[in-house]
């Protein structure tokens, strides 16, 4: 998972920023905030999406900024409390395919598999085109052991992003277990060539090559 992605999920929702003023609750630094404007820490952005959250009463800017506060919940390792900000801007708006894809990866790193598979079937149907929830679910059957089908993800992922090294390695690491060795070699190898830190990663996430 790209952490680069994760966190840009929470500001890539369409969604108007200027003239927020007088028609909004919130501040315009707190509006700022959360959508990643002037360069905010974590904690800034927290903030500012929780000024929303309690200010505002239009649900798709309620929605919009439970996912974008928990995208930097995550960032920081709190990793059930995102689940439980994704929970509500999906409450809130129950097509939200970003949020839905980032409680999918969320999921899966707590070791809620079956849940998180749920969620990434979903985000697949809303939006067919964004390779990273291909990756995420590639990810997830890898972690089950479904290999032929990690693998028809991660070719799924690269038709949509062909230069992403963590679903070559990903995709390498399947190949392996599933013994195509030369295969898996060749992606692994091309996957850590684009990313020399593609190995920690998975690591990270309790996968390592055979």
């Amino acid at each position: 998972m790209n952490w680069r992605y994760i966190l840009c999920l929470a500001c890539i929702v369409p969604f108007e920023t200027g003239g927020l003023t007088p028609g909004w609750a919130a501040s315009s630094q707190d509006v700022r905030w959360c959508h990643g404007e002037d360069n905010p820490t974590a904690d800034q952005k927290i903030a500012g999406c929780s000024a929303i959250i309690k200010q505002e009463s239009d649900k798709e800017a309620v929605a919009y900024a439970y996912n974008a506060r928990g995208g930097q919940y995550y960032y920081k390792g709190l990793h059930k409390r995102a689940i439980r900000d994704y929970d509500q801007a999906i409450r809130l708006n129950r097509n939200f395919a970003h949020a839905i894809n980032n409680r999918c990866w969320a999921r899966a790193v707590i070791g809620r598999l079956h849940d998180a598979l749920k969620d990434c079937n979903r985000a697949i149907t809303l939006q067919p085109q964004v390779g990273n929830t291909y990756e995420n679910r590639a990810m997830i059957y890898l972690k089950m052991g479904q290999l032929k089908s990690a693998i028809a993800d991660y070719d799924a992922a690269l038709k949509l992003d062909p230069d992403s090294a963590d679903d070559l390695y990903g995709r390498g690491i399947a190949k392996l277990k599933s013994g195509d060795v030369a295969g898996g070699r060749a992606d692994i190898e091309a996957g850590k060539a684009k990313k020399s830190w593609v190995v920690e990663e998975f690591i990270r996430y309790g996968i390592r090559a055979p």
